[in-house]
């Protein structure tokens, strides 16, 4: 297929690969409300969808790009997690108070708010547990940002694991076909974290936390 230019010189197009899909894996956390659809295509791409009642974000990566070994840990709800601390130091502020100017007009007055500040101690505590679910990720080859996250056993044991199976596999398969030195897919890796940080799925902390993970990166990026 070709295109006359102003000179006069035909040039052909570049046509994009056809989109062929893998796989589509369905997960959904029902205390945080989060809705993930990952897609494997052509083999080496995943694309990311993640909805929420605020939020929809979608992004894709090549799984070269990836550490084919996962990791496990919590996904930290900061907001409860603080919550849980303020209602937890007001009532232990109460109780002090109580036990420091302890009469029956005091008890009367004080003992209410401590049981209620207590009551939502207990509600953020629950929160911050419900709202902070395990999750299995892939990090970055080279600047061990986490790239992909999965909710644990989500939606069932069995499903989970085939598609960390899977994605593990497909990982080891689409590094084997790269054919450039780690300086290039050193830079490649940095210049996607730049452009998912461009599109708001990473925070630009999280950036700069992969320059300090590599020895020399300022010189890497130079060059």
């Amino acid at each position: 297929m070709y295109n006359a230019t102003d000179s006069g010189i035909s040039k052909p197009n570049i046509v994009d690969p056809p989109h062929i899909t893998d796989r589509i894996f369905h997960q959904r956390h029902q205390a945080t409300g989060v809705e993930q659809v990952f897609e494997i295509f052509n083999k080496k791409f995943l694309k990311i969808q993640q909805r929420h009642l605020l939020s929809n974000k979608s992004f894709q990566i090549n799984l070269s790009l990836l550490e084919p070994w996962p990791a496990q840990q919590r996904r930290i709800s900061w907001r409860w997690l603080l919550s849980t601390v303020y209602f937890a130091l007001t009532t232990l502020v109460f109780s002090a108070y109580l036990y420091q100017h302890a009469s029956n007009m005091s008890i009367g007055r004080i003992m209410p708010f401590i049981f209620i500040f207590l009551l939502l101690t207990l509600a953020s505590l629950l929160m911050f547990f419900l709202r902070s679910p395990n999750v299995t990720v892939f990090r970055s080859r080279y600047c061990g940002t986490v790239l992909v996250s999965l909710f644990q056993n989500n939606p069932d044991n069995k499903l989970f694991r085939e598609f960390v199976d899977e994605l593990r596999n497909r990982i080891l398969m689409a590094s084997k076909s790269v054919k450039i030195d780690k300086h290039k897919m050193l830079l490649f890796e940095f210049k996607t974290l730049q452009r998912l940080m461009d599109e708001g799925i990473l925070p630009a902390t999280e950036l700069e936390k992969a320059k300090t993970r590599i020895p020399n990166m300022r010189a890497f990026i130079r060059n």
